[in-house]
């Protein structure tokens, strides 16, 4: 695909043809590697710090010169962006889907990648799921790791247990694999499909001589350009196009069908994320990362009332509202049983604002048995209620807590 004038030819036949007839540390699944979830569910894969070898000299002009380039630790998603995630995005946002968006928005397909996005619209979603686009180094590591791989499994050549490469019809969406699904081809991360399926858009602009003078810690690309970059090849491409510093391009925004721009169905993205730090400077795991969430502007002025951290009376009355009227089944003999959303972890609540506090109490927390208390107790209720918990993160004792600032 891309401005290479062979495949924009390709894609533009492609698009006429469909025009009339698409937080919690766990083990990684490669090299123990850690996992957190993101806002819209996807599941990160940490790529840790260090360096690896960029580019080929075997490769077309714009992969030259090899270099050494060192990156920061990050995530990045372990699949690419599916159909079901990005139509949660759109209900979200309530806006309106891509071209062709009702015949992909079908049960079939919610597990296959979202296509017929441009770069906006990819970094939009990102935007909107608390991270970003990968710069097109950190998309390269991931499939490449630290020892110069040729392709993410390793250097031998693609074959369909590996990549979905070579196919010639769109046939319905039927030309992508769901995401996942091709457990040989994964990256040394444990990271899915880097290799065909879909084009992945990267945030950097494109410069075919950007090598020759990108700095070796941490490149974003150029400042500005035309185009921006894709990664990874498709479903429609030779497999020596799957190659992990294979560089292609197009337009970043796509307003109309004429355009060389246009979405299309070849043509997805994944996010990537900087770690989270803790005030002691660890990576924070998923339910460190919740105190980053933005507060809703319902919430965003409340502050706990002067004393009431550390009041004993307060935090017995908090006691029984929690006890009797909340959460029955997390809270035992006067001790909690189970944590709600890492409400009860002192690195983790340090970070909360007062603000964030009484948001995640009020509104409950997700997939936890914390319930959202809102609609049946009082403002001054949940405070209490949140002097209780708090004594928990701080080993059953009463402790201040500094209103946090991000």
């Amino acid at each position: 695909m891309g401005v290479r004038q062979s495949g924009q030819v390709r894609l533009r036949a492609l698009g006429l043809l469909m025009a009339v007839t698409f937080v919690v540390w766990v083990a990684g699944p490669a090299q123990g590697q850690q996992e957190i979830t993101g806002k819209d569910g996807a599941p990160m894969v940490l790529v840790p710090a260090g360096e690896f070898t960029m580019g080929s000299n075997d490769g077309s002009d714009d992969e030259k010169p090899v270099h050494r380039v060192s990156l920061d630790a990050y995530y990045i998603d372990k699949y690419e962006v599916t159909v079901g995630q990005y139509a949660k995005f759109l209900e979200a946002r309530g806006v309106n889907g891509p071209p062709m968006w009702t015949t992909m928005d079908q049960p079939p397909h919610q597990k296959r990648p979202v296509v017929n996005v441009d770069w906006s619209d990819a970094s939009t979603y990102c935007e909107w799921a608390g991270k970003r686009l990968p710069t097109e180094a950190e998309w390269e590591k991931a499939a490449r790791g630290a020892d110069g791989r040729i392709y993410p499994w390793g250097n031998e050549p693609p074959d369909p247990l590996r990549a979905n490469y070579g196919k010639e019809k769109w046939n319905n969406h039927d030309a992508l694999v769901p995401v996942g699904q091709l457990k040989d081809g994964k990256s040394p991360y444990g990271i899915y499909d880097l290799a065909g399926n879909v084009w992945e858009w990267v945030s950097d602009w494109y410069d075919q001589d950007y090598y020759t003078t990108s700095p070796a810690q941490n490149p974003k690309g150029p400042e500005n350009g035309k185009y921006r970059v894709l990664r990874g090849g498709s479903w429609d491409l030779a497999p020596e196009n799957l190659r992990s510093s294979r560089r292609d391009f197009n337009l970043p925004l796509s307003p109309s069908y004429e355009s060389p721009s246009y979405r299309n169905f070849n043509s997805g993205f994944r996010c990537a994320k900087n770690p989270v730090l803790t005030p002691s400077g660890r990576m924070a795991s998923s339910g460190e990362l919740m105190p980053l969430s933005p507060v809703p502007a319902d919430y965003t002025d409340k502050h706990m009332p002067t004393g009431w951290w550390t009041d004993p009376n307060i935090i017995e009355e908090g006691k029984q509202v929690y006890s009797q009227e909340g959460c029955r089944s997390c809270h035992k003999d006067g001790k909690p049983v189970k944590s709600g959303g890492g409400l009860r972890d002192q690195k983790n609540t340090s970070r909360f604002s007062d603000s964030y506090w009484f948001w995640r109490v009020a509104e409950g927390v997700p997939k936890t048995t914390m319930k959202a208390w809102k609609s049946y107790l009082s403002e001054e209720q949940i405070w209490k209620v949140i002097a209780y918990i708090h004594q928990f993160s701080h080993g059953g004792k009463p402790s201040e807590h500094t209103d946090y600032k991000p």
